[in-house]
């Protein structure tokens, strides 16, 4: 089973796709991108709240793509945040334990562990 010591799919519903078609498969993000969300968590030194993870071709942040994103792919989790030092201690974090994509939006940054062999890791504001 897909789990750490602070995320586990069958107790963290949000890891899984909640698109609600009928035809959802219910991915999870993969163990490696688990193993990177926990190093972030541990170097936190407190609970993050996963606001999305895995995403099926149905989920309606995915079906107007072209191609899948980070989330279809099962690389990324977007993790909530209150205040901007809780963003940007977040966002440091992904960066310092590998992430390859990091962003944000209103309420939530993207943590990717996108597999590349490119060294820099695009951010954006959602």
């Amino acid at each position: 089973m897909i789990q750490t010591k602070n995320f586990n799919p069958n107790t963290d519903k949000k890891l899984l796709c909640t698109c609600g078609h009928a035809e959802c498969d219910k991915r999870s993000v993969n163990q490696e991108t688990l193993d990177a969300i926990q190093r972030v968590r541990n170097d936190y030194g407190r609970p993050m709240n996963i606001t999305s993870g895995g995403r099926c071709s149905n989920h309606p942040n995915e079906v107007h793509k072209s191609k899948p994103g980070d989330h279809q792919k099962c690389f990324a989790v977007d993790v909530a945040y209150k205040t901007t030092l809780e963003r940007n201690k977040l966002m440091v974090l992904a960066g310092r334990h590998g992430a390859t994509r990091v962003a944000f939006g209103r309420s939530f940054v993207h943590m990717a562990w996108t597999p590349t062999s490119d060294k820099s890791v695009p951010t954006w504001e959602y």
